[in-house]
């Protein structure tokens, strides 16, 4: 009783200004991110300056992915946020496998088509892939020159201007996430057709199970573009200014979100329904472009 009782006894020594300013930093920590999402959400994330004209003015725009579901987990505040203000533009989808790691490619295939649909993407562009050495498996890097030249085919295909895609950490790491991204990285900076490519940033394990929290935060190298855009709202900047971008999910974009990845019950296990809440992937997205120059080499990790 005595131990139990100290904790008490400790926490009503201290003095109630300290509990004061705790509740006001806690406030400002719950009311700022919030107030940011509103911001870049509803009022200024269709200004060139937080999203550039290389993505909004897309006619054709491209995600890359490494397995089904990766489309919502990681990018929907991109797809969702690019496509939904610009409805001209025709969103496509190439998923590098069938996720056959545990051998129901087929039920997660017809499981993405939902996905896309649910998140607008056109349902004749939603490609999961089934090749012998594309297969989904964590252990296995993938053939990164085959990856770039079937993401090239595609361009010309669908007459793509713009693709997303993982950036070098793929976001949790997977290594074929991670293939993903160095394929098409190279692609993007030395291929003479290849069009502007932007990939997701792959942020610290703390800061990624954080909702909102890790918002301002990511938003501190757009803060003075978010003044701007408040200030002197603009449609068109330079089109060499466009290197970042920051998208955020509106209510009715997280909705969205959570309804696409319903579309893959298989998926749907207790941890991703909590990831689905926490993870910042699904209330905001930061790209980075690809800067066209020399081609690095990628060797095996």
């Amino acid at each position: 009783m005595q131990l139990a009782a100290k904790p008490a006894l400790l926490l009503s020594r201290v003095p109630r200004r300290a509990w004061r300013w705790l509740a006001r930093i806690a406030l400002i920590a719950v009311l700022v991110p919030l107030l940011l999402q509103w911001v870049i959400a509803y009022v200024v994330g269709d200004d060139a300056r937080i999203l550039p004209p290389q993505l909004l003015g897309a006619r054709n725009l491209l995600i890359v992915t490494a397995h089904p579901d990766d489309e919502c987990l990681f990018f929907a505040p991109s797809i969702l946020g690019v496509l939904g203000r610009n409805r001209a533009m025709t969103g496509g989808l190439l998923v590098m496998s069938t996720g056959n790691n545990y051998g129901i490619g087929d039920l997660r295939r017809t499981e993405l088509a939902g996905s896309c649909k649910a998140l607008g993407i056109d349902e004749s562009r939603c490609t999961a892939l089934d090749l012998p050495e594309l297969q989904d498996n964590p252990k296995v890097w993938w053939d990164t020159d085959l990856i770039a030249k079937i993401v090239h085919e595609h361009v010309l295909k669908w007459e793509v201007d713009a693709i997303i895609t993982f950036d070098e950490g793929g976001v949790s790491g997977h290594i074929n996430h991670r293939a993903v991204s160095a394929a098409v990285s190279k692609y993007a900076s030395t291929h003479p057709q290849a069009p502007v490519a932007f990939t997701l940033t792959t942020t610290a394990l703390p800061r990624k199970y954080t909702l909102l929290g890790d918002l301002p935060l990511t938003a501190l190298p757009f803060m003075w573009r978010i003044v701007a855009a408040l200030s002197f709202p603009a449609r068109t900047a330079d089109p060499n200014d466009g290197a970042r971008s920051l998208l955020a999910n509106s209510w009715h974009r997280y909705r969205m979100t959570r309804d696409a990845f319903a579309q893959h019950p298989s998926q749907y296990t207790w941890d991703r329904h909590l990831y689905m809440i926490v993870s910042r992937y699904v209330w905001f997205n930061d790209l980075k472009r690809i800067p066209v120059a020399a081609a690095e080499s990628h060797a095996h990790p």
